[in-house]
């Protein structure tokens, strides 16, 4: 055998085995993808639908009415009969205050009015009667004059005399601290053995149904919000659950260094779940326009954004997607998914990233 032929050989049998070797390599990752191991899933076919376009915006929710509930008398706490949290009626007592001073202070008030009435009705049967004796003669100008006079300052003490009467009344019922409206006690500042002064607080009082919504919306987004416009919001207190309000008050001036107004929406808080001072997200409808729908179950969070589970070629895909409204149960989708694709209704712990699952069933709505 020439050289030529030899080496032909050699080259041949070289290729042969490389062949063979490439052959045996595949073999086992053919049968680990024959293997590969399933997930049963169940899906759903995403729909269409017209559904509002919603301008999101923060908000505070707001009593309706507040104050802090100044004593308005001095004196000792000697009983309180509200505890954070209560209910209570217009004219419901909260605090006694020890009244025995006002009280001696009213009876002498009363009795000092009395005997100044008493003085002025006898003032004035004089002047009546000096008025006939200047009639007839039988007095001169300058003691008819000085009878007047005394009258006039009679009459004066006996008003000055009723007036304190009414205060010392007033301080002895202020010493009953009483609510001015119905609402809620928001907090108590006092306690029994307290001394207070006319300005100290007593309680926070504030009506808690209905609640202001207060809503700052963009400058751009101001024609969306207003008076009337019935809007939904969410509370991270009470997650999954929407409310409702409608905008009754409108600012009137932009806020020129964040170039947004200042709304207040009016909504219901019977079952008293929200509470004041809590931070919302409302909605505003802006528009209306088609979109992608999905299950709510559907939704899976994953650090801070929405994500869905797709069937891409028999295995899981996750994307994130930017929800919109609510429709029943479902969500549109503004970015993410389309039509027609086959969404996973309610992903398990073995529903992941990648994961080969069964054949999806068949489109359905």
């Amino acid at each position: 055998m020439s050289a030529a032929r030899f080496t032909f050989a050699i080259a041949s049998l070289l290729g042969l085995g490389a062949t063979a070797g490439c052959h045996k390599a595949e073999a086992p990752s053919e049968a680990a993808k024959a293997d590969e191991k399933k997930v049963h899933v169940d899906t759903q076919a995403i729909t269409e639908q017209s559904v509002p376009l919603l301008l999101t915006v923060p908000g505070t929710i707001a009593a309706n009415m507040r104050t802090d509930l100044a004593a308005n008398a001095e004196g000792r706490v000697i009983r309180t009969f509200v505890e954070r949290g209560d209910h209570v009626k217009v004219g419901q007592l909260l605090a006694q205050l020890d009244s025995r001073g006002a009280a001696l202070g009213a009876t002498q008030a009363v009795a000092n009015a009395k005997s100044a009435a008493d003085q002025l009705a006898n003032d004035r049967a004089d002047c009546d009667r000096y008025d006939k004796l200047l009639a007839r003669g039988a007095i001169t100008k300058q003691e008819y004059d000085k009878q007047r006079t005394t009258c006039s300052t009679q009459a004066a003490s006996e008003e000055v005399a009723q007036a304190k009467a009414a205060d010392s009344a007033r301080a002895l019922g202020d010493a009953a601290i009483r609510a001015p409206f119905a609402g809620a006690i928001g907090e108590r500042f006092v306690s029994v053995g307290d001394y207070v002064h006319s300005d100290t607080k007593v309680v926070t009082l504030l009506v808690d149904d209905p609640l202001r919504i207060q809503l700052t919306v963009p400058e751009a987004s101001i024609g969306f919000a207003g008076q009337g416009v019935t809007f939904s919001f969410e509370t991270v207190s009470r997650p999954g659950k929407s409310f409702q309000a409608t905008i009754k008050y409108v600012g009137q001036e932009v806020r020129t260094t964040t170039r947004d107004l200042v709304v207040e929406g009016v909504g219901d808080n019977s079952d008293h779940v929200l509470i004041p001072g809590m931070f919302l997200t409302a909605y505003l409808k802006t528009g209306d326009k088609v979109l992608p729908l999905v299950p709510q179950t559907s939704i899976v969070p994953v650090d801070n954004t929405s994500t869905v589970l797709i069937v891409v070629d028999g295995h899981l895909q996750q994307r994130t997607v930017q929800t919109g409204a609510h429709v029943g149960d479902r969500v549109a989708v503004l970015d993410g998914v389309k039509k027609d694709e086959q969404v996973v209704i309610k992903p398990g712990p073995d529903a992941v990233d990648g994961v080969a699952v069964d054949a999806p069933q068949a489109p359905g709505k």
